[in-house]
């Protein structure tokens, strides 16, 4: 049986999104999300979550401000997690902080990613999974899409990643079309076997400037809350589920 999660990440960034995400799972096809801890909407996220909403921690350290010193990101964090010279000992205090902000409301993470995906990366990747371990988790995000064409983004990613030690699905999919989604893209997704994630962005139309992916999450709603979209996922008779029952 094809068993798939339809994980929004971002639950917290901005009451656009959270509403957007809400609107996608009460619809029928987000069953996850990964929720910003150090983001200013993550208390309105919090009051609006419901628990049918399978939730993780989409831990970060490339966009707004950490939780340890309220000061905003290094502009080129991303660019040193890739070169593997980020400050292990700022990161591990960082994304444990992060987890805690949602342990300190009631609410148990049932796994674990990362903005930008950067736990593909050391030494980010043994911080995350060791902190998913200590904080029995168990399970997370392991963002290893198929190329179907040259990207060398993900190409790096892939083979950086290698083999997921903990709980993961088997097939990953959204990170390509993230800048051009489409209902015939999110279809193709549908084509697996085993158990599947799609990462997506829904959200209402933003009026946040900053927010870099505006212009593509109102469309990305479109699709999730489209019958034709769901309906193919009934057709095909897969299974929807959340991190905590994979």
């Amino acid at each position: 049986m094809q068993r798939l999660i339809i994980n929004a990440d971002d639950f917290g960034y901005s009451k656009e999104v959270n509403l957007g995400i809400l609107e996608a799972h009460r619809f029928g096809t987000v069953t996850s999300t990964t929720i910003m801890t150090n983001e200013d909407a993550f208390e309105h996220a919090i009051e609006i979550y419901p628990k049918s909403l399978g939730i993780g921690v989409h831990l970060n350290l490339t966009w707004d401000k950490s939780l340890i010193t309220n000061k905003p990101f290094f502009k080129y964090n991303k660019h040193l997690a890739v070169l593997g010279l980020i400050n292990k000992t700022k990161a591990e205090k960082e994304f444990r902080s992060q987890i805690e902000k949602l342990l300190e409301r009631g609410i148990r993470p049932d796994h674990l990613d990362t903005h930008h995906h950067i736990h593909a990366f050391l030494p980010l990747k043994h911080i995350v999974l060791d902190l998913a371990k200590e904080y029995h988790i168990y399970k997370v995000r392991w963002p290893k899409e198929k190329l179907t064409s040259l990207n060398w983004k993900q190409a790096l990613i892939n083979y950086k990643l290698g083999k997921c030690p903990l709980t993961t699905t088997d097939h990953f999919f959204g990170i390509k079309n993230t800048n051009s989604p489409s209902i015939e893209n999110f279809t193709s997704y549908l084509n697996f076997t085993g158990s599947a994630e799609i990462c997506c962005h829904p959200g209402k139309i933003s009026s946040t400037p900053q927010d870099k992916l505006k212009d593509y999450r109102h469309l990305e709603l479109d699709i999730l809350t489209n019958k034709k979209f769901l309906n193919e996922i009934k057709q095909r008779k897969i299974q929807l589920i959340n991190f905590q029952e994979l």
